[in-house]
Formats: C-alpha cells, structure tokens, sequence
C-alpha cells in the first residue's frame, strides 16, 4: 500500500469517527461519556452572580493603609498609621489570577468588568503577565506594551489602559503582581545588541543571553525605570510584589544545556566573564590548571564548562578519561550511585575537574547575581525599599538560586498537573495530548516536594498553578491547592490564567479560567478558605539548613532540571520526604555559612509505614492514598475532592465523606462552607458545590452535545479532544471551545449535622439564583442532622435550616 493509499485511508477513517460521534450525539441528546460521565449544560454568568455565591465582601478599596511589605516571613500590610514594623500591621495572603499579553490592556468599561468580575469571584491579586511579549503598534487594539520601535518604546495607548486597569482594580481591593522581563526577544539590529553567527534566531524571550550581555542589561534597566514612572507606581498602594525574570536564570540554562549551544560572540562573551572570575579567584590561570588538574586551557584561553561534565561529580574523576560512552544505567549498575552525603562529596571534589565544574557553577550563581542586583538598584530607586522583589521561579536552577536571590524578598515557584504536550509542533491547538491525571494522584508529590524550596525566612508564593481544561479532574486543583497552602502557611496563590483577551470568550479555553464552570464554582470557597485562614497551618515544624557547599553540588548536579537531587538528597540524609509535608510546615535554611546544625525539629514519622490514610494533626485535614481523597473539615469549611473512598477504609471521623451513587464515576469536587459567619454546626445559611469535570461543545453538532475525550491516535495512556469536523485531518479537537458549556452530573449522597428541625435545599443556577427547592424525598431526617441526596443538574446549592 503506497502512502498517499494509507494516508487517504487514515483520513477516511478519522472522518468517519468523527461523523460517527455526531450522529451519536443526535440520537441521544443526553449524550454519556467514556467513564459514565453524564454531563448537563451550565454557564455562571460571571457578572451577576448572586450574594449567596458572591465573595466580594472580602475586598476594600486599596488606600495607602494597604502598602505591602515583608516581616517575619511573610506579607503584611502597613496599616492605618503607614508605617511598617509597628502594631497595627495587618497580615495578608493573595488568592490571585494572571491576565496575559493582550489581556492586560482591557477597554475602560472592561477593565472595570473584569476587575469587578474577580472580586466577586474571591480573587485579592492580578499577577500581570507578558506585558512585553508581543510588540504592538496599534493604538485602538494594542495586545503588548511595547512597539516595533527599538527597545524600550512603549504603546501610549497600552500604557493607559494598564494603567486604567490598575485603578480599577485598586477600587475593587485586588492587589498588582508586575511582571517584567517575561516574553521579549531583542533584535541586533534593531535594539544594537550582540549579533547573532548567520543563521541563527534568537532564542524565545532571548533565554538566556539578556542574563549576561551588557547592553541587553542596560536595556532592561531603562525598561524597567521607565515602566514604573509611565504608570505612576511609586508609592501605588496597589502594587504588591514585582517578579523581575520569568523562568529563567543562568544556572537553570546550563543545568538544561542551553549554554552549551552558544555560538560567535555570545560563546566568546560568556567566556571571558568566566575566565575574569577565574582571574579574581584563583589570582592566574596556571593556579587553576593546578587546582583543577586540567584547566581545559586552548588557544581561546579557560573554556566554558559544559553541563554533561557535571558527571563527574556523579562518577568520579575518571568519568570524562573513557566512562563517557556508559549509559547511566550501566553505570549504576556498576554501583556508582549519587552519594548522599553532598558536604563530603563537596570536600572530595575541591581539587581536579569536580572542582573546576563547582567553580562554573559559582560564576553563574553570581551573574545570576549580579544581574538581579542591577534590577534590584533600578526598581528601589523608582519605588522605594518597601515594595518585595523576587527575581525567578527557584525551579529554574533549584535551591543553588538561592544564593543568587539573596537580596530577594520573596520566594516564587510555579506547579502544574497534566500540562500539555505537543508531540509533533509546539502549542499545535489541533495536534496536543494529556494524561487525564490528578493532582492527588500522578500530582501529589510534586505539590508537596515544593515546600522543599521554600526559604524559612522569607513569604512563599505559587505565582502560576492550574490543570487546564479539558482534564476531567480540573476542578480539585483550587480547593486543593487552597487546603494545602493554608496547612504550610504559604503567602500567595496566582491561577494561570483568566482569559485571552484576544478573544475575550467566556469559555474554557487551554489555560482560561472565564467560562471554565467546573472551577469558577469552587473559586469563592477556595478563597476564602486560604484567605481567611479558615483551615488552620500545621503546629508543627521542620526548617533544614542547607549549607552554600550543599547547594553549590545539588546545582551542579542539575537539581533544577529533574527536581530529584534535593529530594533524593533529604531523603537519604535526613528520612525526609514528600509526606513529612502533610504533617508539619516544612522549609530550608539557606545558610550564608558553610558549617550549620544540620535540622531543626527531628524528621519524626507519625505514621506507620503501611499505613494508607494520612491525617494531620487535628484532623482538619486528611489524605488517602487507596481514593485517592483529601478532606478537609473545619469550624466553617468542609471539602472533599477525589474518587470514592472504600467503605472497608472509613472510620468514625469520616461520616462527613461523601457517598457516591453508582450512576457516574464515583468522583467529585465536594465544597461546603457558612454564608451567614456562623460556624457550620450553627449555620442557618449555607452554600454547597459539587463539580466534576468540563468539557465545551463540538462544534457542528446537532442537537448540540458535549465534546468527548478520546485517546490519542489510539495510544492508550494519552487523551486528547475528538477532532473537529472542520479539521479532521489533525488528531485534536481544538484547544479553544466552542460553547455551550458542560458539567459532569455528581450524583451523591452527605449528612449534614444539625440541630434545625427542617432544612430547604435550593439548586442554584448560573447566576446564583435559587430554582425550585429539591423534593422532600432528597432529605432523610436522622436524630443529629440530616442525610441529603443529591443527583440534579447543578453544581451549586443553597441550603437553609430552620
């Protein structure tokens, strides 16, 4: 069979899927899904949204009281007599959400929408993300902040509709997280930089050149100086945190051997940085041959070190003479394994090649430095000392970042479920696949291990976070996210993102939380839940010194790539791990000094090894590994999220859990929380949600039915949309949906505790608004409260008892 026959053949088949499926849909309009999702159509109508699911109330106006500053680890407020350090400080954690590119520059009358919008949705906090990645020239539409113009020319236009936006959100109590190096490439020859070998582009967002060559640097700073005055932010008690450089560092692009790939005069320029550092360190190049038995010296002079020699640290100083040509594997089976203990493997390799790769390692941590520190100078002088700085995300370069974040204020971090791949094109919107996975699953020890990088000393904020649409378990990830930050006490959440303001579509859209119904639901709850301090942080705690000699090993290992060097590393030296996170806060210590006390507070285990159900001390939280299910339950907030417990697994504290019917697929999103500010076991006035999945509608369909989830080109393991009848030819539905919107029917079953006589349940509908109360026969009267059913097409619920 030739392969323009197979080719044919394959689109004639994808077609017929798809035709198939359509025709489905017009047969049975209350269409199931693979996995007995029954799904009914649900739209929250973001701008009406009644009181009983309106959690605006948490905002005020932002006047000078409001400035943020940093003390004893975390955020807080100046208060009424302006000052910082005194007694009227007032805490303050962030529930936010990020607009990106030519969302941050909204029309007047959408600005005040959407800032209105957020407020009512629980948010406190705009992180505002790409403002310089897309170059715009128009005044009417403009979707950057910056012209085609050299570097740095602004868009008038841009600049006073952010700044608009600003205002709007200040009058509605939502905070300004600026970011500021994030997308822009410069041009040599436009913007007078370094140029390029011929042929060659320069990388995305410049990663990593504008991190080291001198007039990028000094680009920047004049980006920066003139960002902060055009819109007027010194003193703006609006803004509350600025990151200086999105993703990227240094040492997080040689750990990821993008330093290994320059070229022409970059390569040059990022020598000769190095052998200046090697110059004021070891005095001259023939004490550092010595040092280092092999200064690699050419006619070029001391070349830069790759990041495949980081292996000798792994494997010994005969790894570069011949063992190179060993896979890994092999070479752990010939049992040279990692070392665990990294300050003996730190003195072991102070002389010979190990040590030439420490000192590289050194050198980018100072750039990184160096680099900071200039945006550092530039930002304070434009807005003062008060305004906390952070310089980027610690997972690009691990916790060695720290060294070179030192003069930070905060520490950010950013975590995703189930992002996206691209097997063939990146960002293909007709060509993606998922895992389908959870958070409290596939994603559970990586939410926990980021406490790893947390600094005990400064405010910790997960800046970007989501598991994006069209995941069928999209909408665990705010209350989770939520319940777990409160227990750790973290400082900040930022939602990534809320809508692409090219469009300006409220459906679910990649990563667009506006339209997303299955998450916009459990928005209010989850902020207050974080906000209010409505579940308690954990009495327990666990702070690890990390010595500057630790650090130095697991960056030169490349600990920021794999993110297995510092767990790996706790685990061997101290028996910490992941699970240590759900029972105390836990944090580093990032020593200026090399020899420390090694812990504070014993890594004790309160649990038995066999033991499949966690539960903090409390008990306001809990984990089980068999659902797997986190619940919550607190004097105003009751949560559960994940798969149906085992009944031979519950226990008395467990009588809140959830029972769910066997007509779905025993999953769900289970939120309850106090709208009158009574404690739930006095409440009189109630608000439930129960969510599941989201999916959009496919297009072309008639009667209209809810797009399907399928495995991609058949590879069981990967999930992708069904292809839209207008593209079949690509293997994906595409990212952006097309509306209706659909929800995932959570039949289920709760007690409720109460002493009330009588109690009337309200389905709610997309604006909030009470629909006809559900039958008596949904309500069984037990002598401590009542046991309620649910299994009706509407994720929210008013409940009141009289």
């Amino acid at each position: 069979m030739s392969v323009a026959t197979q080719t044919m053949k394959y689109f004639r088949l994808r077609l017929l899927f798809v035709l198939s499926v359509t025709m489905l849909g017009m047969l049975c309009p209350s269409f199931v899904a693979a996995g007995d999702i029954s799904w009914y159509r649900f739209e929250v109508n973001e701008d009406a949204l009644s009181p009983v699911v309106d959690f605006a109330g948490m905002n005020h106006a932002l006047d000078a009281s409001d400035r943020v500053f940093v003390k004893q680890g975390h955020f807080y407020r100046v208060g009424q007599d302006g000052k910082p350090g005194t007694k009227d400080d007032g805490r303050v954690r962030f529930f936010g959400i990020s607009l990106a590119s030519a969302a941050n520059f909204p029309e007047e009358k959408d600005a005040q929408k959407i800032a209105r919008r957020l407020r009512k949705l629980g948010f406190n906090a705009v992180r505002l993300h790409h403002l310089d990645t897309i170059l715009s020239d128009s005044q009417e539409q403009p979707r950057g902040i910056l012209t085609t113009a050299a570097y740095p020319s602004f868009n008038e236009a841009a600049l006073r509709r952010l700044r608009v936006l600003i205002n709007a959100l200040k009058a509605e109590g939502l905070y300004v997280n600026l970011n500021l190096h994030v997308g822009y490439q410069f041009r040599p020859a436009v913007d007078q930089v370094t140029p390029l070998m011929a042929g060659e582009h320069m990388p995305f967002a410049s990663h990593p050149l504008h991190l080291f060559e001198p007039r990028m640097i000094s680009l920047q700073a004049e980006y920066v100086q003139q960002l902060l005055r055009r819109l007027e932010l010194k003193d703006e008690p609006a803004l509350a945190m600025v990151e200086i450089n999105n993703e990227s560092s240094l040492l997080g692009a040689w750990q990821r051997g993008q330093l290994d790939g320059l070229t022409g005069e970059y390569e040059r320029a990022l020598q000769q940085q190095w052998q200046k550092w090697v110059l004021r360190q070891h005095g001259h190049a023939d004490h550092a041959c010595k040092l280092w038995d092999s200064c690699s010296l050419t006619r070029k002079g001391i070349i830069n070190v790759k990041s495949s020699e980081s292996s000798i640290l792994e494997y010994g100083e005969g790894w570069l003479a011949g063992a190179q040509r060993f896979s890994r594997r092999a070479i752990n089976k010939l049992g040279w394994d990692t070392p665990a203990n990294l300050q003996q493997q730190y003195q072991v390799h102070q002389q010979g090649n190990g040590r030439r790769v420490l000192d590289y390692v050194r050198f980018l941590s100072e750039l990184d430095q160096q680099y900071l520190s200039v945006m550092r100078k530039t930002i304070r002088q434009e807005v003062g000392d008060l305004l906390p700085l952070t310089g980027t995300q610690m997972y690009f370069g691990g916790v060695a970042l720290a060294d070179a974040q030192q003069q930070m204020d905060y520490v950010d971090e950013h975590f995703y479920v189930d992002h996206y791949d691209f097997p063939h094109k990146e960002w293909d919107r007709n060509d993606w696949r998922i895992r389908d996975s959870s958070v409290l699953r596939e994603g559970w020890p990586s939410l926990l291990q980021r406490a790893f990088v947390r600094d005990a000393r400064k405010p910790f904020v997960v800046s970007e976070f989501n598991q994006a649409f069209p995941n069928r378990q999209s909408a665990e990830i705010l209350p989770v996210m939520s319940a777990m930050a409160a227990a750790q006490d973290w400082d900040g959440l930022f939602l990534f993102h809320y809508i692409d303001g090219d469009q300006w579509r409220s459906v679910p859209d990649s990563f667009g939380f506006s339209g997303h119904s299955g998450q916009l639901v459990t928005s209010g709850i989850s902020a207050a839940l974080f906000r209010q301090y409505q579940l308690r942080p954990l009495s327990a705690q666990m702070a690890i010194h990390l010595s500057p000699d630790v650090r130095t090993m697991l960056g030169a290992l490349r600990d920021g790539v794999s993110g297995g060097g510092l767990p790996a590393y706790l685990q061997s030296q101290y028996g910490v791990d992941h699970k240590h996170v759900f029972y105390t806060r836990l944090a580093m210590l990032y020593d200026t000094q090399t020899k420390s006390a090694a812990i504070i507070q014993p890594a004790v285990k309160p649990w038995s090894e066999d033991d499949s159900r966690w539960s903090a001390p409390g008990a306001e939280l809990r984990y089980s590994e068999t659902g797997p299910w986190l619940a919550a339950d607190a004097a105003y907030i009751r949560l559960f999220a994940g798969r149906k417990a085992s009944a031979s697994t519950l226990m008395d504290a467990d009588k809140y859990l959830p029972a769910f019917t066997e007509k779905g697929r025993q999953y769900g999103v289970v939120l309850l929380t106090s709208r009158d500010a009574l404690p739930l076991k006095d409440s009189r006035r109630l608000l439930l949600v129960l969510s599941g999945a989201t999916t959009t509608s496919q297009p072309g369909a008639q009667p209209e039915r809810p797009k399907q989830l399928i495995n991609y080109e058949g590879q069981m393991g990967w999930w992708t949309l069904e292809p839209d009848i207008n593209t079949a030819r690509k293997p994906s539905g595409s990212l952006d949906g097309n509306a209706p919107v659909w929800l995932e029917r959570v039949p289920v079953s709760l007690f409720h505790t109460s002493k009330n006589k009588k109690i009337s349940i309200y389905p709610l509908d997309g604006s909030g608004v009470r629909m006809k109360a559900l039958p008596a026969s949904a309500v069984t009267h037990k002598p401590d409260g009542f046991e309620l059913n649910f299994d009706f097409p509407s994720p929210w619920y008013e409940i009141v008892l009289d």
